[in-house]
C-alpha cells in the first residue's frame, strides 16, 4: 500500500543523546566522550575527493575517549554538517589527513583522534551544526560557526 511505501522510504530524525559546542567534550548516556575542535577554513590538496565549487571548506579533529562497558565500532560512524544554506558533503583528502573514522574498534578505556572534512554551503560566521550518528543512531550534536 502507499502507507507502506511512505513508512519504508521516510527518514526518522531522532534527537541527539548528546549535545553540546565545539571545543568542549559532550558525553554520551554510555559515556563515550566526544570533542571536536572548531571549524577551521583550509585548502584541499591535489587529490581531495568531496569539495564543492563556491562551498567552504572546513577542519576540525574529533577526539574520542571510549569510557563505556564495551568496545565501540568506529567503522560505521558518520558524520554529517549543515547549515542553514544546506548540507555539507565530505572531504576525503590524505594530503590534509582526512581519510575518515577509524575501523579498528575503539578498545574500553581507550581514545582516538582523527580529522574531518566537510564543504558546507554558507557563509563564514553562518551557524553550523554537526551530528555525528553510528548503527542509525544520532550520538551527539554540536553546534557552532563556520570558519
Amino acid at each position: 500500500t502507499t502507507e507502506e511505501d511512505q513508512a519504508l522510504t521516510e527518514t526518522v530524525e531522532t534527537a541527539p543523546q548528546a549535545t553540546g559546542g565545539f571545543d568542549a567534550p559532550v558525553l554520551t548516556p554510555d559515556k563515550v566522550s566526544y570533542t571536536l575542535s572548531s571549524p577551521s577554513n583550509f585548502e584541499t590538496g591535489q587529490f581531495a575527493a568531496g569539495q564543492l565549487p563556491g562551498q567552504l571548506n572546513e577542519k576540525f579533529t574529533v577526539s574520542i575517549v571510549n569510557n563505556s562497558a564495551a568496545d565501540l565500532d568506529l567503522a560505521t560512524l558518520i558524520v554529517q554538517g549543515s547549515t542553514a544554506a544546506g548540507v555539507c558533503a565530505d572531504i576525503f583528502d590524505g594530503d590534509n589527513a582526512m581519510a575518515g573514522a577509524p575501523t579498528d574498534p575503539l578498545a574500553v578505556g581507550a581514545s582516538t583522534t582523527f580529522d574531518w572534512g566537510l564543504s558546507c554551503p554558507g557563509t563564514v560566521g553562518d551557524e553550523f551544526t554537526v551530528i555525528l550518528s553510528n548503527a542509525g543512531v544520532n550520538i551527539v550534536e554540536v553546534k557552532g560557526k563556520l570558519a
